[in-house]
C-alpha cells in the first residue's frame, strides 16, 4: 500500500553515505523508492560457475567449446562495477580445465567508443598474472583494420575488431540494469557498441535515442535494443556471461547463455529486483545519480525521472560528480541553448533525426549526455545539488544550482508550493512503473 512509511522523511543514495533529509511539512510524498537491501555475495566465482557449466537454453559451455578454437573473450569496460575480474577469472579456470592453450584466447576491452586502459590499469582490473599470462587488447573504433560483419538498417556497414571477428567462439562478459536507450544494459551490447566503428555507433545513437520507442526498460518494439540483437547474431557472438546487478550496483545474480535467451533470462531477473510502483505522476521529484559519478553518466537518471514526473514540474537531482564534465561539454550546452531557447525540444530532436551531432566533434557518449540534459531542461524545472560543480558550471549547462538539499527545497517552493512528491534514492538503477487505472479511475493493482 501507498502511504505505508514515515511520510516526511528519506534520503539519497551516495557511494559511500544516505544523504538523510525531510520534506517540507505541507508537500505530499507520494513514493518513497526505497528498495530493500540484499546480503553481499561472497562468492561470486562459484555463482559464475554454476551459470557457465548450467547455462540458460543452451549445454553447458565444456560441450560448446573444443581445443581447437580460437576464443574472443569480450569484457566491458570499468565504467561498470559488476564483478567481471571473479567472472572472468572463473571462466579462464574453466577454458584451463579443459586444456584449451592460452595463446588461443584473448581478452578485449569492449570500449565502444571509450579511450583505451593503460597496462597498469588492466592489471588493477583482472590481476598482474592474468594480464601477463593471456593477451590483454583495447578496443578502437577509429582503427583502419576493423572488418565489417552487417549493416544498420539504414545500410551503413558496422565493422569490429579484427581479432574478434576471426574468433571461432566469441564470448561476452556484461551486467545488467536498466539502460535509458537499449531498455537493458547486456546481452549484444557487449559487440555491438562494445567493439564496433565510431561511424555505426554514432549513427545508431542518433537515431533511436530519446524516442518514444528507445526507453528505459523497454525491448519490445524498441528499435535500438533490435539492431543491437540483429548484429550480435550477425557477428556471431555466441555465449554471454552477465551479472545482474541490484540497487547498490552490487551482483545479485549471474545468467549465462546464448545472447538473446540469457539477457532476456536476466531481465526478468532485474525486474523483478528493480521495478518500483508508482501511483501517478509527481510535480516534484527528488532523484539521485546513485551510482553514476562520473560527469557525462550523471544525467541517466532522467530517463526514470521523465517517466514519473509531470511535464513543466520540477526534477532536483543530487549528484557526485567526482570525474568533472569537460569545458567542451559546458560551452557546447551553453552555445546550443543560446541558440535554440525557443524551441529546446524540438532543436535536439531534429539534429538527432538529420544523423548530426549537438557537439560536432563530440563522441557518441558525450552528445547522448548533452541531449539528455538539454531535453530535461526543456520539460522541467531542473535544480542540480552538488558540491563537485560551481554554479557558473552548472547554469552552462541549462540547470539551477543549489550547494543543498534545503536550498533546493526553497527554490522548488517556488515552482510547486504544495506539491506532489516522489523521492528515488537510486536513481540510476530503477525501473518505475507507473501503475494503471481502471475505467473508474481506481488504482488496478499489479
Amino acid at each position: 500500500m501507498f502511504g505505508e512509511f514515515d511520510m516526511k522523511k528519506a534520503y539519497v543514495k551516495r557511494q559511500k553515505e544516505r544523504l538523510e533529509f525531510e520534506i517540507p511539512s505541507h508537500w505530499n510524498m507520494l513514493t518513497f523508492a526505497e528498495f530493500v537491501d540484499h546480503e553481499p555475495k561472497t562468492n561470486v566465482r562459484s555463482i559464475a560457475r554454476e551459470s557457465i557449466l548450467h547455462p540458460v537454453s543452451s549445454p553447458p559451455l565444456t560441450e560448446l567449446v573444443s581445443d581447437k578454437d580460437t576464443i574472443a573473450i569480450i569484457v566491458e569496460d570499468l565504467s561498470r562495477v559488476s564483478p567481471k575480474k571473479e567472472v572472468l577469472g572463473e571462466l579462464l579456470k574453466i577454458l584451463e580445465e579443459m586444456a584449451i592453450p592460452d595463446e588461443q584466447i584473448t581478452v578485449v576491452m569492449a570500449l565502444g567508443t571509450h579511450r583505451g586502459l593503460t597496462r597498469e590499469e588492466m592489471e588493477g582490473a583482472f590481476g598482474k598474472s592474468v594480464v601477463d599470462r593471456y593477451r590483454f587488447v583495447n578496443h578502437d573504433c577509429l582503427a583502419s583494420d576493423l572488418v565489417p560483419v552487417g549493416k544498420l538498417r539504414s545500410g551503413r556497414p558496422v565493422k569490429i575488431k579484427p581479432v574478434v571477428y576471426q574468433a571461432s567462439f566469441k564470448l561476452g562478459i556484461g551486467s545488467i540494469f536498466p539502460h535509458p536507450m537499449n531498455g537493458f544494459g547486456g546481452g549484444g551490447k557487449i559487440l555491438f557498441p562494445g567493439v564496433a566503428d565510431f561511424d555505426s555507433i554514432l549513427e545508431h545513437h542518433l537515431k533511436y535515442a530519446f524516442r518514444p520507442t528507445s526507453d528505459l526498460g523497454l525491448t519490445t518494439g524498441n528499435p535500438f535494443y533490435e539492431e543491437v540483437v540483429a548484429l550480435a547474431k550477425a557477428a556471431k557472438l555466441d555465449f554471454i556471461i552477465n551479472s545482474v546487478l541490484d540497487h547498490n550496483d552490487r551482483l545479485y545474480d549471474i545468467v549465462a547463455g546464448p545472447p538473446l535467451e540469457a539477457h532476456q533470462a536476466g531481465i526478468s531477473i532485474c525486474k523483478k529486483i528493480l521495478s518500483k510502483p508508482f501511483e501517478r505522476k509527481s510535480d516534484l521529484t527528488v532523484i539521485s545519480s546513485f551510482p553514476y559519478t562520473e560527469g557525462t553518466q550523471i544525467m541517466k537518471p532522467f530517463a526514470p525521472a521523465t517517466l514519473i514526473t509531470k511535464g513543466g514540474g520540477c526534477v532536483i537531482l543530487v549528484a557526485e560528480c567526482t570525474v568533472p564534465l569537460a569545458e567542451q561539454y559546458l560551452s557546447g550546452c551553453e552555445a546550443f541553448r543560446k541558440k535554440h531557447s525557443q524551441n529546446l525540444r524540438e532543436a535536439v530532436i531534429r539534429r538527432l533525426d538529420n544523423n548530426q551531432r549537438i557537439l560536432e566533434d563530440g563522441a557518441p557518449e558525450f552528445n547522448m549526455s548533452m541531449a539528455q540534459a538539454l531535453l530535461a531542461q526543456s520539460d522541467f524545472r531542473v535544480i542540480l545539488v552538488t558540491g563537485d560543480m560551481s554554479e557558473d558550471q552548472v547554469k552552462s549547462i541549462g540547470f539551477e544550482y543549489a550547494p543543498d538539499l534545503q536550498t533546493a527545497f526553497e527554490m522548488a517552493k517556488g515552482y510547486c508550493p504544495n506539491p506532489d512528491v516522489h523521492v528515488v534514492p537510486s536513481g540510476g538503477v530503477i525501473l518505475p512503473v507507473i501503475l494503471p487505472r481502471s475505467p473508474t479511475g481506481s488504482i488496478q493493482k499489479m
